[in-house]
């Protein structure tokens, strides 16, 4: 896996009009699995698609579900939905997960 969350698109080599796209769609979803760079389709001369692989998809999915969780909690701290640390000690005491 790529250090980088998603990695640029090579504009030389990643971006390909929808029509030579058809002709070349085993060799971008090849690309995209082994290179982890995504592919942009495009569509009378404008940007239309991406194409990702699987798992670049799923840490794409899964990051974005994290960061909801985030602003949750952020939103919840703002509104003053907080435990204190002796609070949630007495919790996990009580469940016995302390």
């Amino acid at each position: 896996m790529p250090a980088t969350l998603c990695p640029s698109i090579d504009l030389a080599n990643d971006v390909f009009p929808l029509s030579e796209f058809r002709g070349k769609l085993t060799e971008c979803i090849a690309r995209t699995r082994d290179t982890h760079r995504p592919i942009l389709i495009t569509q009378n001369g404008k940007s239309a698609s991406v194409l990702l692989s699987v798992s670049d998809f799923e840490r794409l999915r899964e990051t974005v579900e994290l960061l909801d969780d985030v602003h949750a909690a952020e939103a919840e701290i703002e509104r003053g939905e907080t435990f204190s640390t002796p609070e949630v000690e007495a919790y996990l005491k009580k469940e016995g997960l302390l």
